[in-house]
C-alpha cells in the first residue's frame, strides 16, 4: 500500500514508520521546518499541516491509506490550538481522504483517554464517550475527535480507530513520552515526593507494541473496527517498585495531599509560563492521579493476534536503553 502518515516525526510516529515501512510506501506530511531526519530510507515528504485543510490534497493524492497520528499533547498551549489540531486536524484528514478518490483505508490514532477514566473497574473501546467534567484540554478534545470518528464510521467512512493506553519506551523525549520523562525525573531525584494514591491502575504499554498493533490493524482484511492497544493494568505502587529495582532510583515515600499538590501544581504551571518551560506538575496532571486507567485489549487479541508485553518486560528494555544512551548518568534536560 501507498500510505500517508501524519505525526511520523512525533514519539509514536517514528515507531510507526518504522514498523510499516518495510512492507509498505510511505509518504510523511511534514510540517515546515520538521526534521526529516533517521528516518528509513525511500520514505517521501510531503509539506503540509493537518490543521489546514488546503495544504492536504498535494500529500493525500494517490495514496491508498492514511494513518492519522498527528496530535496537539502539550502540558501548556492555548485551548483553541487543541481545537484546531485535535478536533479540526481529524475533520480535515476525512474531508482530504474522501476527496483524494484514491484511499481505501483510514486509521485514526485515539488514545485511551477518550475512553474516560475507569475508576473500579476496566473498560475497552465499547464504552461510550459520555460527557463529564473535562480535566484538560486534551482530554477534551480528544473526546470529541473520537465522537466525530465513530459518527464517520456509522456513515460508512473505512474508517478504523485504535486507543493506545499510556505510552511508554525509547524514543524521543517529547511530552508524549511522559513515562521516560517521569523515570528520569525519579532517577535524577527532581521529585521530592508522589501523588495520587498507590492502588490506582493505569495501562502502560509499550511503543513498538503500539505500532505493531497498528500495522495489524492497517492489515487486516476490511475496515471498519475500534480497538484498545493496550498493555498490563499495573498499580502506581507496582509502577514505582519496578522502576526503582530496575534503575536503583530511591523512590520517595511521601505523597503530596491532592490540595498541596495541586498548589504546588498551579504555582509550577504559572512559573513555567513566564519561563518559556515544561513543568513538572499541574494541577490537571493532579487530578489525573486520582482516577484509574485502566483498559482490557481482548478485541485485538482475538481479532489481530495483538500483544502489549507485560509492563516488565518493557521497562526493562527502557531502562536499557536509556543506558546506553547515557540519559540515566546525565543531565537529560
Amino acid at each position: 500500500m501507498k500510505i500517508l502518515v501524519t505525526g511520523g516525526t512525533g514519539f509514536l510516529g517514528r515507531r510507526i514508520v518504522s514498523e510499516l515501512a518495510p512492507r509498505h510506501s510511505l509518504r510523511l506530511l511534514v510540517r515546515r521546518g520538521s526534521s526529516r531526519e533517521r528516518f528509513p530510507a525511500g520514505v517521501e515528504f510531503a509539506e503540509g499541516d493537518v490543521a489546514e485543510r488546503a495544504s492536504l490534497d498535494g500529500a493525500f493524492a494517490g495514496c491508498d491509506a492514511v494513518v492519522h497520528a498527528a496530535a496537539l499533547v502539550k502540558i501548556l498551549a492555548p485551548r483553541e490550538q487543541f481545537d484546531r489540531i485535535n478536533v479540526g486536524g481529524l475533520e480535515n484528514v476525512l474531508a482530504a481522504a474522501e476527496a483524494a478518490g484514491t484511499v481505501r483505508r483510514l486509521l485514526y490514532v485515539s488514545s485511551f483517554i477518550a475512553l474516560g477514566p475507569t475508576d473500579g473497574t476496566v473498560l475497552d473501546e465499547s464504552a461510550e464517550p459520555r460527557d463529564r467534567a473535562w480535566i484538560n484540554d486534551y482530554e477534551r478534545t480528544k473526546t470529541l475527535s473520537d465522537r466525530r470518528a465513530r459518527q464517520a464510521l456509522a456513515n460508512g467512512a473505512p474508517l478504523d480507530v485504535v486507543y493506545p493506553g499510556v505510552i511508554y519506551g525509547p524514543g524521543e523525549l517529547t511530552e508524549g513520552n511522559i513515562v521516560v520523562r517521569h523515570i528520569l525525573d525519579l532517577v535524577h531525584g527532581r521529585l521530592p515526593g508522589l501523588i495520587g494514591k498507590p492502588e490506582r491502575r493505569w495501562n502502560y504499554v509499550f511503543v513498538e507494541d503500539v505500532a505493531r498493533g497498528i500495522g495489524q490493524v492497517l492489515e487486516k482484511p476490511a475496515p471498519g473496527g475500534r480497538y484498545v492497544l493496550g498493555g498490563e493494568n499495573v498499580t502506581l505502587e507496582q509502577f514505582y517498585g519496578l522502576v526503582g529495582r530496575l534503575t536503583g532510583a530511591k523512590i520517595p515515600t511521601f505523597r503530596f495531599p491532592d490540595g498541596v499538590a495541586k498548589a504546588a501544581g498551579a504555582l509550577q504551571k504559572a512559573w513555567a509560563r513566564l519561563r518559556g518551560t515544561t513543568p513538572q506538575l499541574t494541577p490537571d496532571l493532579v487530578e489525573i492521579y486520582k482516577h484509574d486507567w485502566a483498559y482490557s485489549s481482548a478485541r485485538a487479541e482475538k481479532e489481530l493476534g495483538y500483544r502489549g508485553r507485560p509492563l516488565a518486560e518493557g521497562l526493562a528494555a527502557t531502562v536499557a536503553w536509556l543506558k546506553e544512551s547515557g540519559s540515566l548518568e546525565g543531565n537529560w534536560r
